[in-house]
């Protein structure tokens, strides 16, 4: 996409930052409060990181133009790049912690990026606004006070659905398809449980594969078939995924089984990666915020703006959307928190963000986003299942 490359050119540099706003004659000279995002600008299939940069910078252009926060002061944005590497995505909060006005970061797809991240954004008191990655262990850390935040699902809660939604076609007997990674083992246990106890679905032995590239999909597949599986539930980023679709279409129809997908899929280039095959696989996949019906006039206007970033393309067709949806809500409720602690301080700002006013965002309405005990601002209600239509739009399931 155009809009890609011309990011990934400002990205030359691996930081990126724009001041959204102008600065007045009341504002001028005042330093910028900075916000970081640390994603995987150069995963060449990711869409997702463009898709949070959209989301931040929207609500940011929105927040300088109403005057900014701390009674004037104009939001900066700091893009780092962790190309998908866990290290170096430690590597990038140090970075951020070394700068004094940032005051928390954002993060991008991978949880296990992230779940590296935690024990130092811990240490060091630096808030994390996670607008992605979904292993549980991320925001339920155990550690008190908690500098971790989510808008978005959590694990637990996507392999519930996604395991019920089989049930409720018959298909509870289900292969699981699990990264070999920390948010594998995490979406591995959080199915067990669910099922546990269920007369209406059963688990069979995983199968396993590798972060990264295009798995050979064709033995597990008949493995899981020869176990009696009847659909498979899969957690996989966009080449893994679409390998397991494409390798499915070439079965005789009648041996082709139903997907539901963990959300990773859904933060690439996955349809262009399936091809035509997309449209010969039952494949449905999580999803917790669409353009199709905008639940305000907030969201029509995020979803007429990201339209415009995207050269025009359909609100449905944009990649990623669940990436600008929540982190356009994640922002305005951190802009919301440094006013409300009055400061820059990490520690106020974490201590606000636990006490925050209701705010009516994209995704939901917010009566009070984060509590002490509580740093997932949405609920499993939220959830839903989504298809792709031949054309690439990711439409509800009804």
């Amino acid at each position: 996409m155009a809009t890609r490359r011309d990011f990934l050119c400002a990205m030359a540099g691996f930081g990126a930052s724009a001041v959204l706003a102008p600065a007045t004659a009341a504002t001028a000279g005042r330093q910028p409060v900075l916000v970081g995002l640390d994603a995987e600008f150069r995963e060449h299939t990711s869409t997702s990181d463009e898709a949070i940069r959209h989301g931040m910078e929207i609500a940011i252009e929105q927040i300088n133009a109403a005057g900014g926060v701390l009674g004037g002061r104009m939001l900066k944005l700091m893009a780092l790049d962790n190309r998908s590497m866990p290290a170096r995505g430690v590597e990038n909060v140090r970075t951020f912690i070394d700068m004094p006005e940032l005051v928390a970061y954002f993060c991008g797809k991978f949880s296990p990026v992230v779940l590296e991240q935690i024990a130092l954004i811990q240490r060091y008191g630096l808030p994390l606004m996670n607008p992605w990655a979904a292993a549980d262990a991320i925001t339920r850390n155990g550690s008190r006070p908690n500098f971790a935040f989510r808008v978005g699902l959590i694990d637990s809660w996507a392999m519930a659905s996604l395991l019920d939604a089989a049930a409720r076609r018959g298909l509870g007997r289900c292969g699981l398809m699990l990264p070999s990674t920390g948010w594998g083992r995490s979406c591995d246990r959080a199915a067990r449980s669910h099922a546990e106890g269920r007369a209406d679905i059963e688990i069979l032995e995983p199968e396993w594969h590798h972060w990264g590239g295009f798995p050979d999909w064709r033995e597990p597949i008949a493995r899981l078939r020869s176990g009696g599986a009847k659909a498979i539930v899969l957690v996989a980023n966009e080449p893994e995924g679409a390998a397991l679709v494409r390798a499915m279409a070439t079965l005789p129809v009648e041996e082709r089984l139903p997907i539901f997908s963990h959300w990773g899929v859904t933060g690439g280039q996955f349809p262009q990666l399936c091809g035509d095959a997309l449209g010969k696989v039952d494949f449905s996949v999580i999803q917790t915020f669409s353009f199709e019906h905008p639940r305000n006039a907030r969201a029509t206007a995020l979803a007429q703006e990201a339209s415009r970033r995207y050269d025009g393309l359909a609100p449905t067709a944009i990649p990623s959307v669940i990436g600008i949806a929540h982190a356009y809500d994640l922002m305005h409720m951190l802009a919301l928190a440094i006013d409300q602690a009055g400061t820059t301080n990490r520690l106020a700002i974490r201590d606000a963000l636990e006490h925050l006013p209701p705010y009516d965002g994209v995704v939901r309405h917010y009566a009070r986003a984060f509590t002490a005990d509580r740093h997932e601002a949405t609920e499993p209600g939220d959830l839903f299942l989504a298809r792709y239509t031949a054309a690439g739009h990711l439409l509800r399931v009804r």
